[in-house]
């Protein structure tokens, strides 16, 4: 099985807390996109229930059956397919509920994956609440997340939190040149392997070009925003991805805002746009980034409700171009 990628200490720990059967009961792993969170899981799951040598051996009944999804007790639960919103509603709870009041079949250990956690409705948290706290004997939930401020503090407070970090840069970039990949991926993919794949895929090209229009946006007529914000937002073109694709990107420049504001220009992502970075510096940080990243995370949870692409981003870029412009006038 392919090694993982950072936060070996994380690991180190929840590996630990396994032999020594010592456990909580409900794990929420919260971090960025694509580190590694689920594979992690997974992992641990395989670990624990490994019935061969060198757990996890990949090898035995129950290691095959858990790669290839089939294991009866190791349930990995993600958005219904059947719906137009991304979300996991009140009767999958229900039907995580009733299958937890079955004998485990094999397993040492039942895990429960619930990814992402985020997409949780609030009436399917509630459901779950009581079994998060208080699951059958010899069951784990693990909750996965790169959005933890968008679950229900009663769902945070039930849980241990697991924080990983992004994957350090030699480390990626050695990983990506094994792949014969571009290992300058790392720097732009802020750390994450999931998301290097994706911009070694295409993606890079296409989030270059979205940062310029960004740029070359804000601050400009109405007109010229909406026109953005329509093709950004065109069903035809996949509204929320291409959406997401513009808010990631927003998220993107106001880091580097960041980054420039305290003088570490070096580390910023978009290297040829230094000049409208230290702009945006100069009138959003700090309060103004702040607010804007408050901004950012209503957009995604709106999206995620599967409000209107164009809706969502003509608000957003309407509260930075408020920003600016208020900086502009103090």
């Amino acid at each position: 099985m392919e090694s993982l990628l950072g936060n070996e200490e994380v690991r180190v720990r929840l590996w630990r807390a396994a032999d020594e059967a010592r456990m909580h009961h409900c794990y929420l792993f919260e971090g960025p996109e694509g580190v590694g969170k689920a594979m992690t899981a997974l992992r641990l799951a395989l670990s624990v229930n490994c019935l061969g040598e060198g757990a996890p051996c990949g090898a035995c009944s129950s290691c095959r059956q858990i790669l290839a999804g089939t294991h009866p007790d190791i349930v990995v639960v993600v958005p219904d397919p059947d719906r137009a919103t991304r979300v996991i509603t009140a009767d999958q709870a229900r039907g995580i509920i009733a299958s937890l009041q079955l004998q485990r079949h094999s397993a040492r250990r039942r895990f429960v994956i619930i990814d992402p956690a985020d997409a949780l409705t609030e009436e399917a948290a509630n459901a779950l609440l009581k079994t998060f706290e208080e699951p059958p004997a010899g069951t784990q939930f693990i909750l996965i997340t790169a959005r933890a401020a968008s679950l229900l503090p009663t769902v945070r407070s039930r849980s241990q939190r697991v924080r990983f970090g992004p994957v350090p840069r030699a480390e990626l970039e050695q990983w990506l040149q094994g792949r014969g990949l571009d290992p300058a991926l790392a720097v732009l993919s802020a750390g994450s392997p999931g998301y290097a794949l994706r911009l070694a895929d295409g993606e890079a090209q296409e989030r270059r070009e979205v940062v310029g229009q960004l740029l070359a946006t804000v601050g400009q007529p109405l007109h010229q925003l909406f026109s953005f914000t329509e093709a950004a937002g065109k069903k035809s073109d996949g509204s929320v991805e291409r959406t997401t694709l513009a808010v990631d990107a927003l998220e993107e420049l106001l880091r580097d805002t960041v980054f420039v504001a305290s003088g570490r220009e070096e580390d910023a992502l978009h290297q040829a746009h230094l000049g409208a970075l230290s702009v945006w510096a100069s009138a959003l940080f700090p309060g103004g980034v702040a607010r804007m990243e408050k901004a950012i995370a209503a957009a995604r949870d709106r999206l995620r409700l599967n409000v209107n692409g164009r809706v969502v981003l003509e608000a957003l870029l309407t509260a930075l171009n408020l920003e600016l412009s208020q900086a502009r006038r103090g």
